[in-house]
């Protein structure tokens, strides 16, 4: 994992859910329900931890709405808001929620919880490499998380991402 600067892990998610905080990315509102709170209950974190160790951003900032399959995930909205996070990722360690997020970065040909350095595009010449994940989202309908060795493997990447994020946060502090 990249650890330049001790910079804080980035998560990103697609959208707030109808019922979330726009303000505080992928940070459950009601206990124990949701994407987010299962995230945090894979990761073995509390929402507070949470909140202080990642640097957590969603590709669309506002609720866009439902559709038949669940949220909203407008192309154009996605694609612009890809746009806008691209520059804060560089030479980071980016972890993506669900595939939408992925495919949304290009990543989506990359098998979840593996590891992968990207050079992003860069309108602005930089091409420090980011290294990049994504992730299910973690809700119970999603059929990868119901295969027995995707949640066993799921759980040991998340849990392993929340220690790396913590140590990088005391580093953070130590110095």
């Amino acid at each position: 994992m990249n650890e330049s600067k001790n910079r804080k892990v980035v998560i990103v998610g697609t959208v707030p859910g109808r019922d979330s905080d726009p303000s505080r990315p992928l940070v459950p509102i009601r206990r124990g329900q949701g994407a987010a709170a299962s995230l945090l209950r894979l990761m073995q974190i509390d929402p507070c931890s949470f909140e202080v160790i990642f640097e957590r951003h969603y590709i669309i900032p506002v609720y866009a709405g439902r559709s038949r399959n669940g949220d909203r995930f407008p192309k154009a909205m996605a694609i612009a808001g890809v746009e806008k996070l691209i520059p804060l990722l560089h030479g980071r360690t980016v972890v993506l929620i669900g595939k939408k997020t992925a495919s949304a970065f290009g990543i989506g040909h990359v098998a979840p919880c593996t590891w992968d350095e990207q050079i992003l595009d860069a309108p602005s010449g930089d091409h420090r490499p980011t290294t990049i994940a994504w992730v299910p989202t973690p809700c119970g309908i999603n059929l990868w998380w119901n295969d027995p060795m995707n949640k066993q493997a799921g759980e040991a990447f998340l849990v392993a991402l929340a220690q790396h994020a913590f140590d990088l946060s005391l580093r953070g502090l130590a110095a």
